[in-house]
């Protein structure tokens, strides 16, 4: 028997071929399913390791400790002995330094000795330390104390004096050899770790470096205490997919071992959050996945069913002649199922390794960063359920034929489809389809489980009721073509509705074009969601994050950087306390809005919510100059106000630092207070006149402004003061808080605080120079009241001034505010939270230079690009570019299912149009295949079965790791990626129809 079906396979070599093909072709997609998957999780874990910050990579261990103890240093080494772990042991001491060299500062630098230190400094001069007393220092230091290789300075122990506010000196003296001067080759490396050794701001140490020395330097030094530090650096290499669960554990008990050490060291790593990550990533990869893998092997088993069930149809004769001569039935079915099982058993071989390459060419083309995965990856369940679903179909394509009488089958007559058995499959894939919608929607467990089928069940059940449904507008169509006498609509109608498996084939088509629109339009949709998230989260095309500085500095250095508000733009966060109700804020210099930011708004354009957010204000703000500054006020009286001094604030317009002026001790009756302002040479802005006492008591007081002069020129006289418009008070956040009552007399203002009652009190007058209440613009999904918290921490009216859907940085809950306004409504002039730097489209290639000229120094550089890189990395990302290539497999598929109906079609039909030719039909008309109407309809039907499916389990697709549950994927992605697929789908099932209507064309040639 095996030879009599090797016999007949080299007999039908075509079918033999196809059927090996399609079940290679086949097992290569199902094999491709975990491959990917295993290729993708490799990826995501390599992208998450290269993106995490230091902290997550670092386990870090402090401990404070007496002079000489080596308890700590000596046991953690042994602690992490774990391949791709990096133990980093160091210790510092504070020390006093001095060079004796006339006009140089001593200085209180950190002495430190860290683990193989000069590996990662560049040396500018001299060498590295290598013996005792030997040191290397900063390149910034060698400049400040005037230092030469080989010179000296003095050394000893050093202590901080409070009261002083400075370091002093606190042991005897060592002379250090300064034997090289360095420059670090990374500051943010994970060797650095979080000690802060290279902070630029200014301290009382007066330098921003340490000094490196070797272990035995820092013994020399007479010392009390030293910081000890471990920092365990975790190789990016070592942590992948099968690591993680051993690096997590070996983390976890180096911890638990270090907390037990004497001394009770702390203990900080971030290496679960991580973990965590890459754990989400690698789970949405693996729900993902089969989304497309799913529908990708049903159609490979559909196309072998037609494949088999084709070519059964064609040996009917041969399996009636079978019978006839008294073939046992078990017999007729190896015959019939052996030409068909055998190339598909050699197929599933070839393809399994088909699967494992195809799978590696496509993750170099899509992904970021893969490897090779081993074959056994690809041999799982996944792999054998193909295979198994494959024989399957095989044999059940063929028993509707091996079922039929053996007088049927010599006749010869190609039978139509089931009149129960087709229906009744449809109707039970269109309810298994409905299940697992409603589980996909109600069960509130995602892709998971049954509800995985929910996209690809969708679009079968679909592309089955539309088959059904378009073969009888066929028929009808044929039998007005034949009316009208146009023969070759006729043939090609009929060639739909009457040839067996035409809906099968319909079907086919219509689910591989759906599968093709479904992976374009999920895959558009995630990237449009994306770009969305990038572009709101960054805020602006470019954004500067700068260290610490006042508001007032970071507003007038932008503003130095960029005068005419063109591509640069300051932006600072607002605090807000999580108990008042008030959303998120951020304030910005809101004139180079429109220049800088990310704005997507339809209803309000930026430059309009900038209008909206700096109106004019009641009045100028007053600038003053270091000239004498004189206030004529009259204290009528005050109680419980002792040592109560008048004081001006002041804020630089150069962004340099506020000052408080004290103008003198407040006397009772008229008097005129005078002092000068040093630090406002280049001008200043008047924030406040303040009368405070010292410790923060309240008092009362009542009292008038006559005037405010400079230099004898008039600011306010007392007009100007009796004009309540102009001046304005702090507005108060609750009864614990006093302010003056403003009220305009004929000699000025009037301003009194009565019965304060111990309670605290804020007696200060401020220019009105701000618009009150204050603008806001607000996210749709913002709830806000009519206040929010100032800079300074005290409360402020506002009112909204504009509305829109989204907000740079804010999103869709969230306000901006005015930063100019806001600072001026603030008496701290303090530091600037979250400091930040916006640049637009304008900015010059030069800008980071530009931002160093004007004393910032940027803590981290962000862009669109990386950011949204980053994003492409995530598992979700990841995963959906394998239902592009399983859309694209598919389509591949379809093809293969029409080359083949085609070429066992021409040997069918090529006596019928040989005869139709003799009977003087045009070769045209009697060569009509039909190939393209079935083709045309399935490229119509496909992208609505798509849109449909993708309407109902959109929302449970997942785009993001770290979910923030303010980017919902949309309902329409961008129509030009999902129109390029779709055409793409359709030209190249167009062009197999072509050539296969062409090749049966050919088959007319003969006489007429």
């Amino acid at each position: 028997m095996i030879g009599l079906v090797l016999s007949m396979i080299r007999a039908r070599p075509g079918q033999a071929v196809t059927a090996f093909l399609l079940a290679m072709f086949a097992l290569a997609a199902a094999v491709s399913a975990p491959v990917y998957t295993t290729t993708a999780d490799r990826a995501v874990v390599a992208s998450e390791v290269a993106s995490a910050p230091v902290e997550e990579r670092v386990v870090q261990a402090r401990r404070q400790s007496e002079a000489h103890d080596r308890g700590f240093e000596d046991l953690v080494p042994d602690i992490f002995r774990v391949p791709g772990f990096t133990s980093v042991f160091s210790t510092e001491v504070n020390t006093y330094m001095a060079t004796g060299a006339p006009g140089v500062d001593d200085v209180a630098p950190r002495l430190v000795y860290r683990d193989n230190a000069c590996a990662h400094l560049r040396l500018v001069a001299g060498r590295c330390f290598i013996s005792e007393t030997e040191v290397v220092v900063g390149r910034a230091t060698f400049d400040k104390l005037k230092l030469t290789v080989g010179g000296t300075v003095e050394a000893s122990y050093a202590t901080y004096d409070s009261e002083g506010q400075e370091w002093i000196r606190n042991g005897p003296i060592l002379t250090l050899t300064v034997v090289g001067a360095y420059e670090v080759l990374d500051t943010s490396e994970q060797y650095w770790s979080d000690l802060d050794y290279f902070d630029p701001r200014p301290t009382d140490r007066k330098v921003i470096e340490p000094v490196l020395a070797s272990r035995r330097t820092l013994e020399a030094i007479e010392h009390v205490r030293e910081s000890q530090a471990l920092d365990v650096v975790i190789d990016d290499d070592a942590i992948t997919g099968e690591t993680l669960q051993t690096i997590n554990d070996a983390v976890k008990q180096g911890r638990d071992k270090l907390i037990g050490l004497p001394g009770g060291p702390t203990v900080r790593t971030e290496l679960p959050a991580l973990i965590e990550r890459i754990d989400k990533n690698r789970s949405l990869v693996g729900e993902v996945v089969p989304v497309a893998a799913v529908p990708l092997v049903l159609l490979c088993w559909f196309v072998l069913f037609i494949a088999v069930a084709s070519a059964t149809q064609e040996r009917r004769l041969e399996l009636g002649l079978l019978a006839l001569r008294g073939l046992s039935a078990p017999r007729r079915w190896w015959l019939a199922a052996g030409e068909s099982i055998l190339p598909i058993l050699a197929g599933a071989g070839a393809g399994f390794f088909l699967g494992h390459y195809l799978v590696r060419l496509a993750a170099w083309l899509l992904l970021s960063s893969s490897a090779s995965v081993p074959l056994s990856s690809g041999a799982n369940w996944w792999a054998l359920t193909a295979l198994v679903g494959a024989l399957f179909a095989a044999l059940l394509a063929q028993r509707a034929e091996l079922a039929k009488r053996t007088v049927d089958l010599l006749r010869n007559v190609p039978s139509r489809l089931s009149r129960w058995g087709a229906p009744v499959f449809e109707v039970a894939v269109i309810a298994l389809a409905v299940v697992a919608v409603v589980q996909l929607r109600q069960g509130g467990g995602g892709l998971t489980g049954f509800a995985v089928f929910a996209p690809s069940l969708i679009v079968i059940a679909l592309a089955l009721v539309a088959a059904r449904g378009v073969l009888p507008i066929a028929e009808r169509v044929g039998r007005r073509a034949m009316r009208e006498g146009r023969i070759g609509r006729t043939l090609a109608a009929y060639a739909m509705s009457r040839r067996p498996g035409s809906q099968r084939v319909l079907a086919l088509l219509v689910v591989a074009v759906a599968l093709m629109c479904f992976a374009a339009t999920a895959a558009s949709a995630s990237s449009d969601t994306r770009d969305e998230r990038v572009r709101v989260e960054l805020g602006a095309p470019r954004v500067l994050t700068v260290e610490t500085v006042s508001r007032a500095a970071l507003l007038a250095k932008v503003r130095a950087i960029d005068p005419d508000g063109k591509f640069a733009m300051a932006a600072a966060e607002v605090p807000v306390s999580e108990d008042t109700g008030v959303p998120p804020m951020l304030a910005v210099d809101s004139r180079a809005l429109a220049a800088t930011a990310l704005w997507d708004d339809a209803h309000l354009s930026a430059a309009e919510a900038a209008g909206l957010l700096h109106p004019a204000g009641p009045r100028d703000p007053i600038i003053v100059t270091n000239k004498d500054l004189s206030l004529d006020v009259t204290i009528d009286k005050t109680v419980d106000a002792f040592r109560v001094r008048w004081t001006a604030v002041v804020v630089p317009l150069d962004g340099s630092t506020a000052g408080q002026v004290d103008l003198g001790l407040v006397q009772l009756g008229r008097h005129t207070y005078t002092r000068n302002l040093p630090m406002c040479v280049e001008g200043c802005r008047l924030v406040s006149l303040q009368m405070d006492q010292p410790e923060g008591r309240g008092f009362d007081v009542t009292m008038t402004l006559h005037g405010l002069s400079q230099a004898g020129k008039v600011i306010a006289d007392a007009a100007g003061f009796a004009d309540t418009s102009q001046w304005r008070v702090p507005e108060t956040p609750g009864s614990k808080l006093l302010v003056p009552k403003l009220t305009s007399t004929q000699d000025g203002l009037r301003a009194e605080v009565a019965n304060y009652r111990g309670a605290d009190v804020a007696v200060k007058i401020m220019p009105t120079d701000v618009p009150s209440p204050l603008p806001v613009v607000i996210a749709g999904r913002t709830a806000m009241g009519d206040h929010m918290t100032a800079f300074d921490g005290g409360q402020l009216s506002t009112t909204i001034a504009g509305e829109v859907g989204i907000l740079p940085r804010v999103a869709d809950r969230g306000a901006l505010v005015d930063l100019d306004y806001a600072e001026r409504m603030s008496t701290d002039a303090g530091d600037a939270r979250q400091p930040q730097i916006w640049l637009g489209p304008a900015a010059p290639p030069d800008i980071l230079d530009r931002v160093r000229d004007q004393g910032l120094t940027v803590a981290s550089d962000r862009s669109i690009e990386p950011l949204r890189a980053a994003l492409d990395e995530q598992g979700p990302a990841v995963a959906l570019r394998f239902h592009q290539l399983a859309g694209g497999l598919a389509v591949l598929l379809a093809v293969g299912a029409l080359w083949m109906v085609a070429s066992l079609d021409r040997q069918r039909r090529s006596g019928e149009l040989r005869a139709l030719r003799a009977q003087g039909v045009a070769r045209r008309d009697a060569a009509t295949s039909g190939y393209l109407a079935l083709v045309g309809t399935a490229v119509l039907i496909g992208p609505f079965a798509a849109l449909v499916s993708w309407l109902l389990v959109r929302e449970y697709l997942p785009v993001f790791t770290d979910d923030p549950g303010t980017f919902e994927v949309s309902y329409w992605p961008s129509p030009i990626p999902v129109a390029v697929t779709w055409l793409a789908a359709g030209v190249l099932l167009a062009g197999a129809a072509v050539v296969a209507g062409a090749r049966l064309r050919a088959a007319t040639r003969g006489k007429r």
